[in-house]
């Protein structure tokens, strides 16, 4: 799985940190606000990750996204407006709210002390980024992402978001890496055929958010895991034989 690897490359929401429950919660906020009904509520996050898959190829995927529910709520708002109302909507959640995934932070330090580049790449937009790195208390006190992220790479740095490779070619280039030197840590089906795509071996670890994906996820990556828990033990009985 990771011997003759160098670099790690993780995913962050639904992957490192546990944050997709918080952007339901922002999202629902928002749609309440839009005027939508209790059907636009009802499978926020699922909804989400559809629209977003089906609008990937826009400019900026998440203000198609945030024009897109407008238009399931009959909202008159233009889609900038309600991107900088989500905005405000989740400043505060993702100060307070987003922690880390059970066994991540001590994943990713255990790999940095082996040796490995760790990093991220992630369709996360570089202000919640900036959140995660220097506001967030949760994350801050189990494990500073600056203490042991080399790279990180997110929504401003690619034109295309996953299932496009676009995120992880980039890694690639500025570390001066070959896909078989690279690992890939994932949770949704997107971000593991963002791997395949790039030709990356990736682990994808269990997420409930995609239940309906998983035998596909299963499928699609040649490795998975029920939490950060197992790809720990798996690497450490590869690592110190």
């Amino acid at each position: 799985m990771l011997k003759n690897k160098k670099y790690v490359i993780c995913d962050m929401d639904g992957t490192l940190i546990d944050s997709l429950g918080v952007w339901d919660s922002v999202d629902t906020a928002l749609i309440e606000q839009l005027g939508g009904s209790a059907a636009e509520t009802a499978e926020v996050g699922p909804q989400r990750e559809r629209l977003l898959r089906a609008l990937r190829e826009e400019k900026n995927p998440y203000l198609a996204y945030c024009g897109a529910l407008g238009k399931l709520c009959g909202s008159s708002m233009t889609a900038e407006d309600i991107l900088a109302l989500r905005d405000i909507i989740a400043k505060e959640k993702l100060t307070k709210e987003v922690r880390y995934k059970k066994g991540a932070a001590e994943t990713v330090k255990y790999l940095a002390g082996r040796g490995f580049t760790v990093g991220i790449a992630t369709t996360t937009r570089r202000k919640n980024m900036e959140i995660y790195r220097e506001k967030n208390e949760n994350i801050l006190a189990e494990a500073p992402i600056d203490s042991w992220a080399a790279f990180i790479y997110t929504r401003e740095d690619v034109s295309a978001i996953k299932p496009d490779p676009e995120v992880h070619q980039k890694v690639m280039a500025g570390l001066g890496a070959a896909p078989e030197d690279c690992f890939i840590v994932e949770d949704s089906l997107s971000g593991v055929m963002a791997a395949k795509n790039a030709g990356i071996d990736a682990a994808a670890l269990y997420d409930s958010y995609s239940e309906k994906d998983w035998p596909e996820i299963i499928r699609t990556a040649p490795y998975h895991f029920r939490g950060w828990d197992d790809l720990l033990a798996a690497a450490k009985e590869e690592l110190e034989k």
